[in-house]
């Protein structure tokens, strides 16, 4: 019944079962590759398609750390290469402008778009691979945030962020080789955005155990396993050793699927994204800089778990919740 956790990450993708909990759940998620040189596995997924033109989509940061050695493996194999540099002075936005310049070189001949980036790169590709029906492909350069195997686009709209639904990747490639030489911020993001699960899964079980509201065991176990996993190997991470590195990628992956699995963002984001996105969203209503998502949900994890505290949530309700001294610990290990 929930053989899904018996699977490696890969065997996941395109996967459908029968659930304890009742439901059927899905997969559509075609490929899911992770670990060294898994960025090689674009040509067997071009291969699938056999697309007309390739619409190849970096940042002039992504270009240089993956994007034109993916652009030089495509073209050598033969494939019509439309290759579009998104160019920023800083962090890129995922916004208007950012989409219409990516939209406007989508003609009749694309059928395939190949994202190379993480959150911003990732989200602009989502909603333009839902608006016009032409499967894209991931490949991540950071393990900065969860978004990979998520089915929204958060963006930037009229200076508000705004959360539209977008469309499942048809592979996700997360090469360990060049995610663990992302900048340290992004892979202290990705640490925070894991550290998040641990008060959404405990959102999640409480307001199931007050409300009765719908509750799958085998997706939380399918987080809470990769989460542990990440916390037994921080101080790898912190080193940027392959293999923790890889750990945390597969987190992050999984933390997405577990949002499909349960129809809901539930097993990934509770209070502290609730409070991530109000300093997000104020401070763009002063037009001032914030930190990367995952940076400002570790200090909101934080919050939420001294609440629980507090409140004597695990006494009065009988359910896990985490020691805020033990999350404090683990941003400390990260940031010192």
């Amino acid at each position: 019944m929930n053989e899904i956790l018996t699977k490696t990450i890969e065997e996941m993708a395109d996967m459908e079962f029968d659930c304890s909990c009742g439901k059927k759940h899905r997969i559509d998620i075609k490929h899911i590759y992770v670990g060294e040189n898994a960025y090689n596995r674009i040509l067997d997924v071009a291969k699938e398609i056999l697309p007309k033109e390739i619409l190849l989509v970096s940042d002039n940061n992504t270009y240089k750390a993956l994007g034109k050695c993916v652009e030089n493996e495509l073209t050598e194999s033969g494939y019509n290469i439309n290759n579009i540099i998104l160019v920023s002075d800083g962090d890129l936005i995922p916004d208007e402008k950012a989409i219409g310049r990516v939209l406007v070189e989508v003609n009749n001949e694309t059928e395939l778009i190949v994202a190379v980036g993480s959150g911003s790169i990732n989200d602009i590709c989502r909603i333009i691979s839902a608006k016009t029906h032409i499967p894209y492909v991931i490949m991540g350069t950071a393990p900065s945030m969860d978004g990979y195997a998520s089915t929204v686009s958060p963006l930037i709209i009229d200076g508000a962020k705004v959360t539209y639904p977008g469309t499942n990747p048809y592979a996700i490639i997360a090469d360990s080789n060049i995610m663990k030489d992302a900048p340290f911020e992004m892979i202290c993001a990705g640490f925070g955005d894991i550290l998040g699960k641990y008060t959404a899964l405990s959102d999640w079980r409480l307001s199931n155990t007050i409300h009765d509201e719908y509750f799958c065991d085998t997706t939380e176990k399918l987080v809470r396993n990769a989460m542990y996993k990440c916390f037994e190997n921080i101080e790898g991470a912190v080193k940027r050793e392959v293999k923790a590195i890889e750990y945390i990628s597969e987190a992050l992956i999984l933390s997405g699927i577990a949002m499909t699995l349960s129809g809901n963002s539930r097993p990934a984001s509770g209070a502290e994204h609730h409070l991530s996105h109000y300093w997000e969203i104020d401070k763009l209503s002063r037009k001032l800089e914030h930190p990367l998502h995952g940076n400002s949900v570790g200090v909101g994890t934080v919050i939420s778990a001294w609440l629980y505290k507090k409140l004597n949530i695990e006494e009065r309700f009988g359910i896990e919740t985490p020691v805020p001294e033990i999350i404090i610990k683990f941003i400390k290990f990260y940031w010192s």
